[in-house]
């Protein structure tokens, strides 16, 4: 009488198997490894984990006070969501961020006098770097005109001179078993980005756009502006213009912020990460700048680093 029950279990479990086996791949559950990392497409990923929406509220409220506390009437504001890579990659089971929603929340619970900047429809998984998260700044033309679209601006890459490194390995490379293969990594100059100084809270003597001495460690990408610091204003005196901007952000603008010195005399960005909301007003005057806030999906599914 047991033996039945059993018999018509395995039967239904080699049922079911089968049934899975024969699903397509995107149907199927995959996990990264024990860093969180997998490769899909060539690119390596790190999985951001599940959705947290009480994380986005936090980030939503962290913006809106923000505004309500330091900025002016005379601010015009901007917010965008830098997507992680894997929103661009197939459905192949493994576990991604759903960005659509993530971005939705937030679109919705920011303030009326934020503008939403949408940058999802601007970028492809070529944009990114196969061994790190960030994108390529050579490839932020459609991201630069998206920024300007809403924000009033115009600015054509085309003329910039490309800079080429080949041994780029980014951040992901301590975690790929069998080492990274190097790829290139461009860094974009033009008579505005060697007429610019920075002025680096962390760093005085970091005066340039681009500290080529970063190509040489582990840490590449820190080319751009020398890498995460607090604050850092970056004075362009042959701007087309004789406007400010300000931009909260994360390292993700470490790159983009030198393809706008050409159209704002001065830009500062500020990093909540590493400097507390209540000292900026100690550094920065609002009056009527522009203020972008522009994150990465990682930051604001963790918002808690926000300080």
């Amino acid at each position: 009488m047991r033996c039945k029950p059993v018999a018509v279990s395995c039967a239904a479990a080699a049922l079911l198997l089968a049934a899975v086996l024969a699903l397509p791949l995107a149907a199927q559950h995959r996990q990264p490894d024990e860093n969180g990392m997998y490769q899909q497409e060539g690119y390596w990923v790190q999985y951001l984990g599940e959705r947290n929406e009480k994380s986005a509220d936090s980030f939503v409220k962290k913006i809106n006070g923000l505004c309500d506390t330091l900025l002016t009437e005379e601010n015009r504001v901007f917010c965008a969501i830098v997507p992680d890579k894997s929103h661009y990659l197939p459905d192949e089971g493994w576990p991604v961020l759903d960005y659509d929603a993530m971005a939705s929340q937030v679109q919705a619970g920011l303030a009326d006098s934020i503008t939403w900047v949408s940058l999802a429809d601007r970028l492809t998984l070529e944009d990114y770097y196969k061994t790190d998260a960030h994108w390529r700044q050579e490839k932020l033309q459609p991201v630069v005109n998206a920024l300007g679209e809403a924000m009033g601006f115009s600015q054509d890459l085309s003329g910039w001179e490309q800079n080429v490194f080949d041994g780029f390995v980014g951040s992901y490379g301590k975690y790929i078993p069998d080492g990274a293969e190097p790829e290139t990594l461009v860094y974009l100059t033009s008579p505005a980005t060697e007429a610019a100084r920075v002025d680096n809270f962390q760093y005085p003597d970091a005066t340039a756009v681009y500290d080529v001495s970063k190509l040489s460690g582990t840490g590449s990408y820190d080319v751009f502006l020398n890498g995460a610091t607090p604050l850092q204003t970056i004075k362009n005196p042959n701007a087309a213009t004789d406007r400010e901007l300000v931009i909260f952000r994360d390292s993700f603008a470490s790159s983009l912020a030198p393809l706008l010195c050409e159209q704002y005399r001065t830009i500062t960005l500020i990093d909540l990460r590493y400097m507390v909301s209540g000292l900026v007003p100690q550094y920065v005057t609002f009056t009527d700048q522009d203020v972008l806030f522009l994150f990465s999906s990682w930051v604001v599914n963790e918002s808690a680093m926000l300080r």
